[in-house]
């Protein structure tokens, strides 16, 4: 059987080959998409928890550099701290550090600020002259995401005065 002219259209099994293989492409690209969103999601969860570890640190750090005495006894561990100086002028200043839901807080001088986000919990503990901490934090995002930072800092010897 000989069809006479040009054949216009396209038959049943031409638009069905080209619908699957439109399918499998656009499958292919939900998928990517889909992979690109959740690691994206779970980079920035990794870099929040990281930073607010970073900027808790710090600020703990900060203080206990100069502090001279806190209240906690020396092999005992606590989840909240007190530090104590006095300044080259003979002014004292206090700061405490608490978490408080996700935030740490940090009273210096009475004025209580949010020093970092998103953190989880503390540890303080004392040996000697040398303060030992443990800050966590928590990211949402693409699954569960825990950073954690241990630091230790040597306070200032008291000269006395």
């Amino acid at each position: 059987m000989r069809h006479k002219g040009r054949q216009n259209g396209m038959t049943l099994l031409e638009l069905i080959v080209a619908l699957s293989i439109a399918v499998v492409i656009i499958g292919g690209l939900t998928a990517a998409m889909h992979l690109i969103i959740n690691t994206t999601e779970r980079g920035n969860a990794e870099a929040s928890a990281l930073h607010n570890v970073q900027k808790a640190a710090y600020w703990i750090s900060r203080d206990a550099q100069m502090a001279r005495t806190v209240d906690i006894s020396e092999g005992e561990e606590a989840e909240e701290i007190t530090l104590e100086w006095m300044d080259i002028e003979g002014n004292a200043h206090t700061s405490s550090y608490c978490v408080c839901d996700t935030e740490l807080l940090r009273a210096y001088d009475g004025v209580a600020t949010v020093a970092a986000r998103g953190i989880s919990l503390t540890e303080f503990a004392l040996s000697g002259d040398i303060l030992t901490f443990r800050i966590e934090s928590t990211g949402g995002g693409g699954g569960a995401v825990h950073r954690s930072v241990t630091g230790k800092v040597y306070l200032r010897p008291y000269a006395g005065g």
